[in-house]
C-alpha cells in the first residue's frame, strides 16, 4: 500500500514540475491558401491561389519573454494557373521544419500573445499538374527554404496561428517556364499536452 501511495504522490508530483516547466509539446492541423505564379514561354497564364492542409507536432521553449518553437509538419499545397484552354491545379507535398523565434507580446493568466519569425526547411516532392494539360509533373525532390512571420495567441492549452509563408527559391527556372516560389497564408489551430 506504501509503494501504491509513494508511486501516486511522484506522480502526482512530476505532473506537477512538468505543469511548471518551461517547455510545451503539442500538435497542430490547419488549412492555408496558396499562391503559386507560373510563366510559360507562348502562354498567357493566370496565378490564382487555392487551399491547402497541414497536420504536425511543435515543441516550444520558453526563455522569458522570448521562445524558440521548432516543428515538424506534413503539408499539401495547390496553387491554381489558367490559361485559354481552361484551368488547372499545381500540387504538391511536403515535409517542413520550421524553427521560429517569438516574443511574448502579452502575458495574462489566461491569454497570451505571440509574435514570431524564422526559416523553414522544405522538403517536398514532385509538383503534380491536377489534369496534365500543362504537361508532365516536375520532379523536384528537393530541399528549399522558406521564410515565415507571424502571431499567435494561447488560451489555456490551445494555440491559434496565423502566418504568412513566402519561399525563397523558384521551383523551376528553364526554357520551358518559370514556376515561382509558393506564398501561403497558413491557419493553425494546436493543443499543448505539455
Amino acid at each position: 500500500m506504501k509503494r501504491i501511495l509513494i508511486s501516486i504522490l511522484l506522480c502526482i508530483g512530476g505532473y506537477a514540475l512538468m505543469a511548471q516547466s518551461p517547455v510545451n509539446v503539442g500538435i497542430h492541423g490547419g488549412i492555408s491558401n496558396t499562391k503559386i505564379k507560373v510563366k510559360d514561354i507562348g502562354h498567357v497564364l493566370k496565378s490564382g491561389s487555392n487551399t491547402g492542409w497541414m497536420v504536425g507536432a511543435f515543441v516550444r521553449v520558453n526563455l522569458g519573454p522570448i521562445y524558440l518553437e521548432p516543428s515538424l509538419n506534413y503539408a499539401h499545397k495547390e496553387g491554381e494557373v489558367t490559361n485559354a484552354s481552361g484551368n488547372t491545379n499545381l500540387k504538391y507535398n511536403s515535409f517542413d521544419i520550421p524553427v521560429m523565434v517569438g516574443l511574448h507580446v502579452l502575458d495574462l493568466p489566461i491569454v497570451k500573445l505571440r509574435a514570431y519569425l524564422g526559416p523553414v526547411a522544405s522538403f517536398s516532392g514532385k509538383l503534380k499538374w491536377d489534369n496534365g494539360k500543362f504537361g508532365t509533373n516536375i520532379d523536384n525532390d528537393k530541399m528549399m527554404w522558406n521564410g515565415k512571420i507571424g502571431v499567435g495567441v494561447d488560451a489555456w492549452k490551445l494555440t491559434f496561428d496565423i502566418d504568412y509563408e513566402k519561399g525563397l527559391k523558384k521551383f523551376q527556372d528553364n526554357k520551358a517556364g518559370t514556376i515561382k516560389a509558393p506564398r501561403s497564408f497558413n491557419f493553425t489551430l494546436g493543443f499543448k499536452f505539455i
